[in-house]
């Protein structure tokens, strides 16, 4: 018991028929809305899509920043030692310590630190 070609026909375009005169007939009308994340308010969302700076003078500065904030945390005297670098979770300057510290006082700056980056390729400037 098949279903000629054009019953198929009449069932689709009755279905159609249905769907477009649907809304001639009263419907309500569907509204879209754009998909989010429903993880994240649209608040912050909007703070997400600005994208940050990819190359050049921009992100060299934003990186030099985000540097400097992790060292000031670590040595609000301005100056770190060794242990103090180890306490705050800074493992490379631990590791480098004694190649920061040119002058083997047993405390490095920020600009010791930043120097030695630059020394060895890093693009801050």
């Amino acid at each position: 018991m098949g279903i000629d070609a054009n019953a198929w026909r009449a069932l689709v375009c009755a279905l159609a028929l249905g769907c477009a005169g649907g809304m001639a007939h009263g419907a309500e009308a569907t509204v879209e809305v754009p998909m989010r994340d429903p993880w994240v308010p649209p608040e912050l969302a909007k703070k997400a899509r600005v994208a940050p700076a990819s190359s050049g003078a921009e992100l060299r500065q934003e990186v030099d920043r985000k540097l400097r904030a992790r060292f000031d945390a670590a040595a609000p005297s301005g100056t770190m030692t060794r242990a103090e670098a180890r306490a705050a979770g800074l493992g490379f300057i631990d590791r480098h310590f004694d190649a920061i510290d040119r002058g083997h006082a047993g405390r490095v700056s920020y600009g010791d630190y930043r120097r030695f980056l630059v020394e060895r390729g890093a693009a801050l400037e």
